[in-house]
C-alpha cells in the first residue's frame, strides 16, 4: 500500500467512511443532534459509551475525530482539534457513530437481515482488493487490510452496520405527501413582504480623540489575539516522480514475449465468429411458433415485425460473448450451425432465443512474429506497474523505518526540493506573487496533515503515475506576531471598537426614540452628530430563501420582528450599527401559485422524511438503550483542547 491510501483511509473508520457514508450523512447521521443519554454505569475508562449490549472503544472514537476533522480540513485548512472539538464537532461524531451501533442493534432484533454475501460484495468494492485480472483477490485483500491496518472482521463489522441503516432509513423516511392545508399557508408565508427603514450607526463618527495609552493597547492586543493570529506556516521538502522512471527495467524480453504467446495461445489461434439476427420470447411455445413460420418460409425480419417485435442484428459475435449474454446452451447451439440457418429455440438467460446465423466469419490464426510487437506493449505495462508498485511500497517501508528524503531521492536519481515557508493554501506570505507548482495541489494537504517532526511520506499525485516524497523541513505555529510588529493595526482596530461602543449606544438612544413615537429620520437628527442618512429598504421572505444570494442583514431582520417595532443591529468588524424599523407587512396568497405551492410540498416531504427518520433513531436509541461514559468524555474534551492549546 503506498502512504497516500494509508493516510487517506489509515484509521479504522476511514476506508469505510470513503466509501459509504456519503449515502449516509446527508440522509440520517446528520441528524446527530438526535442524541440519547442516561446516566452512566459499568464502562471503563477504555469505553466512550454502550449501545446495548455493546461498548464503543475509546480508540474507535478516537479514530472517527481524526477521520471527521480530516474532512473538515478539506473545505478548512486551518482548523485544528480544539476548534473542532469546542465547535461542536466531538458531540457530534459521538451522536453519529452512537446512531450507527443503535441502527445496527435495532434492525438485527427486528428480523432486518446482513447475509455475509452481502457484506462480501461491498468488500468487492473497495479499492486495491482486484487481482491483475481485474477480479477479487485474497492476496490483494490481505494486503490492503495491513496497509490500513485493519483486521477482516472490522471491515466486516463497519460494513455490516452501514448496511443496517441502508435497508432501515430510506423505508422510515418514506411517508405521504405534505397535505395541502399545511403547504398553502407555508408557501404563502414565502410571499409575505415587509418594508420599513433603516440607518447606520458609523463607528468612524465616534472614534477617539487621543490614541491608546501601551497598556491599554497590549489589553486590547491580549484580549483579540486570536484576530490578529497569524496561520500555520510550514516549508516542504518533496521530490516528485512519475512512472517513467521504471521504463528501463519494463522492456520485454524475448523469452517473455514467447512465454506470453504460448500462455494466451487460444487468443491467438484461429478462430471464428457469427453474425447473427435474434428474437427472444418468455415460452418455448412462442420460439416454436415463430421458428415454425421462418421455416415455412417467411424472412427472420417479417415474422418479427408480424410479431410485434424487433429483430437484434450483431456483428463478430464470439462464443463467449455470446455464451455470457444469453447462455453457453444458446452459443453452442449458434456457433454449430451453419451460415443462413436459423437453430432451434434454445433457453437463455431473458427466455428462449431463436437465432438465424447471417453469416460464419473466419479469423485466421496470428503467428508470434506477427503480434511480438503488442505482446511487448502489453507486457512491458504489466512490468511497468508492477516494478512501480514495488518501488513505492519499498521507498514507503524505508521512509517509515526512518530514511529521509535524502536517502530515497539519492538512490533513485532524483532531486529534493524546499518551498518557502507557506500557509496550507498555499500562499506565501513573504512573497505574494510567489506561486507554487501545480503538484502542491496535492502534496500541501498531505504535508500539512503530517507530524511536524514526524516520519517522511510517499503520497500519489496521479492515482498510479505520478508521485511524491514530502516532508516537513520547517514551520512555524499559529500564533500572533509580536505587538511591535502590528502595532498600527492593532491601533486602528481598537480605535474602531471604541468608536463601536459609543455607535452602540447611540443606535440605542435612536432606538428608544423610534419606539417612542418619532421616525426613524427625526431620531437620527436629534443625535446631533452628522451621520449618513435613513434608507427604504423592502422585500418578501422568499428573497431570504433564494439560493445564490445573500439578503442584506436589516432586511433579514425585518423579517424576525412586529410591525412598528425598531431594534438594533450590529454591523460586523466594529463597523457600526444599524436602526432598523418595520413599519410595513403584505400578507402573501400563494393559492393561485401552482409551481410554488409544488415547490413547497418537495421542500416539506423531504423535512418530514428526515424527521421520520430522526424519530426512528430517537427509537432505535430508546429501545436498545444508551449510555455514555461522561467521565471519559470530559477527559477526552480536556486532553485534546489542551493538547492542541499547548503546541
Amino acid at each position: 500500500m503506498i502512504s497516500f491510501i494509508r493516510k487517506l483511509l489509515g484509521s479504522r473508520w476511514g476506508a469505510i467512511i470513503a466509501l459509504i457514508f456519503v449515502v449516509l450523512v446527508g440522509f440520517a447521521f446528520a441528524l446527530g443532534d438526535v442524541t440519547g443519554s442516561s446516566s452512566f454505569g459499568g464502562l471503563g475508562q477504555g469505553h466512550i459509551a454502550r449501545v446495548g449490549d455493546k461498548k464503543i472503544g475509546l480508540g474507535e472514537f478516537q479514530d472517527l475525530l481524526d477521520n471527521s476533522l480530516r474532512a473538515e480540513r478539506r473545505d478548512n485548512p486551518t482548523l485544528d482539534m480544539a476548534k473542532f472539538v469546542e465547535s461542536g464537532g466531538l458531540d457530534g461524531t459521538l451522536d453519529r457513530l452512537i446512531n450507527r451501533y443503535a441502527l445496527s442493534a435495532f434492525g438485527e432484533a427486528h428480523g432486518v437481515a446482513v447475509s455475509k454475501r452481502l457484506v462480501d460484495s461491498e468488500i468487492r468494492k473497495l479499492p486495491n482488493v482486484n487481482g491483475p485480472d481485474g477480479r477479487f483477490s485474497e492476496q490483494a485483500f490481505q494486503s490492503f487490510l495491513q496497509g490500513i491496518e485493519l483486521t477482516e472482521q472490522m471491515i466486516r463489522d463497519d460494513f455490516t452496520q452501514n448496511l443496517y441503516a441502508q435497508q432501515i432509513l430510506p423505508v422510515a423516511g418514506a411517508g405521504a405527501p405534505a397535505p395541502n392545508g399545511l403547504v398553502l399557508p407555508y408557501a404563502s408565508l414565502l410571499l409575505e413582504k415587509r418594508a420599513g427603514n433603516v440607518a447606520l450607526i458609523p463607528s468612524q463618527a465616534f472614534l477617539p480623540t487621543a490614541p491608546a495609552s501601551d497598556a491599554q493597547l497590549q489589553a486590547y492586543y491580549r484580549a483579540n489575539s486570536a484576530r490578529f493570529t497569524i496561520p500555520e506556516k510550514r516549508a516542504i521538502s518533496y521530490a516528485i516522480f512519475d512512472a517513467s522512471i521504471v521504463d528501463s527495467k519494463s522492456d520485454a524480453t524475448t523469452q517473455e514475449i514467447a512465454d506470453y504467446y504460448k500462455a494466451n495461445a487460444r487468443q491467438y489461434a484461429a478462430s471464428q465468429t457469427r453474425n447473427i439476427s435474434q428474437l427472444v420470447f418468455p415460452t418455448e411455445a412462442a420460439a416454436k411458433a415463430a421458428l415454425a413460420k421462418i421455416s415455412g418460409g417467411q424472412s427472420f425480419s417479417a415474422v418479427a415485425k408480424e410479431l410485434g417485435l424487433s429483430a437484434t442484428d450483431s456483428n463478430n459475435v464470439t462464443r463467449e460473448a455470446l455464451a455470457t449474454s444469453a447462455s453457453k446452451a444458446v452459443a453452442d447451439a449458434v456457433f454449430a450451425a451453419q451460415s443462413g440457418t436459423t437453430v432451434q429455440p434454445t433457453r437463455g438467460g431473458l427466455g428462449w432465443y431463436v437465432v438465424k446465423v447471417n453469416a460464419v466469419n473466419q479469423i485466421a490464426a496470428r503467428p508470434l512474429a506477427s503480434v511480438s510487437g503488442e505482446i511487448a506493449k502489453t507486457i512491458a505495462t504489466q512490468k511497468k506497474a508492477e516494478l512501480l508498485s514495488d518501488l513505492t511500497s519499498e521507498i514507503e517501508d524505508e521512509l517509515a523505518g526512518g530514511a529521509t528524503i535524502a536517502d530515497m531521492a539519492k538512490a533513485n536519481g532524483l532531486k529534493v526540493e524546499t518551498t518557502p515557508k507557506l500557509f496550507a493554501n498555499g500562499q506565501n506570505p513573504a512573497s505574494p506573487a510567489y506561486k507554487p507548482i501545480p503538484e502542491m495541489q496535492r502534496i500541501l494537504p498531505a504535508a500539512f496533515e503530517m507530524e511536524s517532526d514526524g516520519e517522511a511520506q510517499l503520497i500519489e499525485i496521479v492515482p498510479g503515475e505520478k508521485f511524491a516524497m514530502v516532508s516537513v523541513a520547517d514551520f512555524e505555529e499559529a500564533a500572533p506576531p509580536p505587538l511591535s510588529e502590528v502595532r498600527d493595526v492593532v491601533m486602528q482596530q481598537w480605535a474602531l471598537a471604541e468608536g463601536s461602543k459609543k455607535a452602540k449606544a447611540v443606535a440605542e438612544q435612536v432606538q428608544r426614540a423610534v419606539l417612542g413615537g418619532k421616525s426613524l429620520a427625526e431620531a437620527m437628527a436629534a443625535v446631533g452628530t452628522r451621520l449618513p442618512g435613513v434608507e427604504s429598504v423592502s422585500g418578501s421572505r422568499m428573497d431570504l430563501n433564494r439560493q445564490g444570494q445573500q439578503m442584506p442583514p436589516p432586511l433579514a431582520m425585518m423579517f424576525a420582528m412586529k410591525k412598528g417595532t425598531a431594534k438594533t443591529l450590529d454591523a460586523g468588524a466594529n463597523r457600526g450599527w444599524f436602526v432598523v424599523h418595520l413599519n410595513q407587512v403584505i400578507k402573501g396568497d400563494a393559492s393561485g401559485n401552482k409551481e410554488l405551492l409544488a415547490g413547497r410540498q418537495q421542500e416539506m416531504l423531504g423535512l418530514l422524511q428526515q424527521e421520520y427518520a430522526a424519530q426512528l433513531i430517537n427509537a432505535a436509541r430508546s429501545e436498545v438503550g444508551v449510555s455514555k461514559n461522561e467521565g471519559a468524555i470530559k477527559d477526552l474534551r480536556r486532553r485534546l483542547t489542551n493538547q492542541d492549546a499547548a503546541q
